[in-house]
């Protein structure tokens, strides 16, 4: 998917409960939205996984963080405003999108493997997305991602965020701009 089709996905700086353009901010989510959709589409395609769901679970997945440290409860607040607030703000998404879902992928995406009740193929690329910016901590092990297709992407994770990075003048778009020149290159 381009860029600009993934612009209607992106996160406003407003749903951010902690700094929206620190580590966990805009230009993570935006990133985070990136890897997503390049492994959805990579592993099973439009119709084999709830992929809207997915794309607005990337784009939501730390709303909820209250810092940037160890902050084990946001994945449940962020979840919380997803139920209550997603449609709301994006009310399009209401109608054609499964928000408990996309809520269930936020609860879910720290917690450790052996704990999910239902680890499915949608939580999995959303772990592994979320495990490739782990390059803005400079700490991006390639056997971290549990999917084939996502350690494929370690190189090109590390690239898109020395391109982007954070900072209020990082933007989403600015971020899937920098990921379209990474694929087309």
């Amino acid at each position: 998917m381009s860029g600009q089709a993934l612009e209607s996905y992106l996160p406003e700086a407003s749903w951010f409960r902690h700094n929206p353009f620190g580590i966990h901010g805009v230009a993570h989510a935006a990133r985070v939205l990136v890897w997503t959709d390049w492994l959805a589409r990579a592993i099973g395609g439009p119709s084999a996984l709830a992929i809207e769901e997915l794309r607005w679970a990337a784009a939501c997945h730390d709303v909820g963080r209250e810092n940037d440290g160890v902050d084990a409860e946001h994945p449940i607040r962020s979840a919380e405003w997803v139920r209550q607030n997603l449609g709301r703000v994006r009310p399009e998404v209401g109608v054609a999108v499964d928000v408990d879902l996309v809520a269930e992928l936020c609860r879910w995406h720290t917690e450790r493997d052996r704990a999910i009740p239902a680890l499915s193929l949608e939580l999995l690329i959303l772990k592994d997305a979320d495990a490739l910016d782990r390059a803005r901590l400079g700490d991006l092990d390639e056997r971290r991602p549990r999917l084939a297709r996502s350690r494929d992407l370690v190189e090109p994770a590390e690239v898109l965020y020395n391109r982007t990075g954070e900072g209020s003048h990082v933007t989403g778009s600015m971020v899937l701009k920098a990921a379209a020149s990474i694929e087309a290159g």
